[in-house]
């Protein structure tokens, strides 16, 4: 039993309600929306001195719920709740466990969907992270991370291990001559003969402006060779629909030995690469 003024303030209440919501004193002065999950039935602070059916559901402490049906009576314009506790049937509690399976399976549907969601844009992320905007090949910073692992195989295990870098020939005057978009097209072309031509395995980076680099894995010089002369015959072999002129490369090769850092290894390859420039362009030097 619970009295109330006008306004739902408790001015007094029985054991049963005390129990009911797990306090050990009596809540005068307490407004019973306190306990409440919903909100008293509208109007019933309206009642002349019938009796107005009420269910009333009381929130406990953590995710517990306490249900109670009963009675609001108007006397001396203060209102009598008296009210039992509900126990659901077999059937409402089936019904009750359903709906809550069914909430939780469109709770895991939309999570696994926001985890799916979650895992492209890394998947994303990491891509753009990794690649060059323009050529899609792999970028300078993931570069510097996989020739790290490959030159740590190469001295654990002595296999042979490769580098070419290779520069597209006065490629400013093709910029000078008919536009940045139009070098822009020889770049995507060049990049895409590199990939097309090179392993799975092999890496293929663009190093900077109209420079790139293959690493190549278990690859000794003469491989190395044979393959930088493929590319080099493949680029000036190829049309560019941007420009009228034809397109050539010059390749700077060398093998990795025991003592080679990354950087000795790359400036070697960029060493090759400059006799090969100094020597009349589109050829492949060996360092």
């Amino acid at each position: 039993m619970i009295l109330l003024d006008r306004k739902g303030v408790i001015l007094d209440c029985n054991a049963f309600f005390l129990e009911s919501v797990g306090v050990s004193e009596k809540p005068v002065g307490q407004s019973i929306q306190t306990f409440l999950r919903e909100s008293l039935p509208a109007g019933w602070d309206c009642l002349s001195g019938d009796c107005r059916p009420v269910k009333l559901t009381f929130t406990l402490n953590g995710p517990l719920e306490y249900f109670l049906s009963g009675q609001i009576l108007n006397i001396h314009e203060q209102y009598l709740l008296f009210a039992h506790t509900v126990r659901l049937t077999d059937h409402e509690m089936v019904v009750k466990l359903s709906r809550l399976t069914d909430e939780l399976t469109d709770l895991t549907r939309q999570l696994n969907k926001k985890n799916r969601e979650l895992e492209a844009a890394n998947e994303t992320i990491t891509r753009l992270m990794n690649t060059d905007p323009l050529t899609g090949l792999t970028n300078r910073r993931q570069l510097k991370e996989r020739m790290d692992t490959e030159l740590s195989i190469a001295r654990r295990h002595g296999h042979p291990l490769s580098a070419l870098m290779t520069d597209i020939d006065h490629f400013k005057s093709v910029n000078d001559t008919y536009g940045h978009a139009a070098g822009d097209a020889v770049l995507v072309g060049v990049a895409t003969i590199l990939r097309q031509m090179s392993r799975k395995e092999d890496i293929v980076a663009r190093y900077g402006g109209e420079e790139f680099i293959l690493v190549l894995p278990n690859s000794p010089a003469d491989a190395a060779l044979d393959c930088a002369e493929r590319i080099r015959k493949a680029i000036e072999g190829s049309g560019f629909p941007e420009i009228d002129r034809k397109v050539t490369a010059s390749f700077g090769a060398t093998l990795f030995v025991p003592t080679d850092t990354d950087d000795s290894f790359i400036g070697r390859a960029d060493a090759a690469l400059y006799e090969a420039k100094a020597s009349g362009r589109n050829r492949v030097v060996l360092k």
